[in-house]
């Protein structure tokens, strides 16, 4: 399994009420979320029906943004984990913004630097077998590198790996605080689009 995440150089209300303006540019409303409402399954409905995310607190100068994974592909603007568009606005409004996104089966990764609105750099990356090396100057540990520079807390987390008073349990995919840097201070962000909002509620 892969996972994917934004972290930006600003304030996380910031970033939470730039989130809300983007998606109201699409027909989104922020929402309130119960468990009974969260999604249950995985593909249980497509990212233009509803788009969650967990933003973490501001740590080591970088807010996260943890987008829900789990997507069907029945109405589907993007393949990613990220979405791009939404960590070029970042970056040009708020703060310089990296977007990060990791395959681990398929030894797979991708980053883009994003400055003033602009990727400044970018590249994707994938293991042959004849790659899988340790030797740390070797080009697949360069998303290493980036990570360790620059000090991205909580990488590798999911958003449903995050538990909360407004979410569900996915599936299978285990939930627990412990190891989740700045835990207590993850805000959770819901949208719906107004006319999907009876589709895209889970069923008791």
């Amino acid at each position: 399994m892969g996972f994917g995440h934004i972290y930006v150089q600003a304030d996380p209300a910031a970033v939470a009420a730039l989130i809300e303006r983007y998606l109201g540019e699409k027909g989104f409303a922020r929402t309130p979320m119960t468990p009974g409402e969260h999604p249950k399954r995985m593909k249980e409905m497509h990212e233009n029906q509803m788009r969650l995310y967990w933003i973490s607190p501001r740590l080591r100068g970088w807010t996260g943004i943890f987008e829900f994974r789990y997507y069907n592909n029945e109405d589907r603007t993007r393949w990613g984990y990220t979405d791009d568009a939404l960590a070029l606005l970042l970056s040009k409004e708020l703060g310089t913004a990296w977007r990060l996104e990791v395959l681990d089966g398929a030894g797979f990764w991708l980053y883009a630097h994003c400055v003033n609105g602009e990727e400044t750099e970018s590249k994707a990356y994938q293991d042959t077998p004849a790659d899988r090396t340790l030797d740390r100057s070797h080009p697949r540990y360069e998303l290493n590198h980036i990570v360790e520079r620059e000090g991205f807390p909580n990488l590798g987390l999911a958003y449903e790996h995050i538990p909360g008073p407004t979410v569900s349990k996915i599936e299978n995919v285990s939930q627990s605080a412990e190891g989740i840097e700045g835990f207590e201070g993850f805000l959770h962000l819901a949208f719906r689009k107004a006319s999907h909002e009876a589709d895209a509620r889970s069923p008791e």
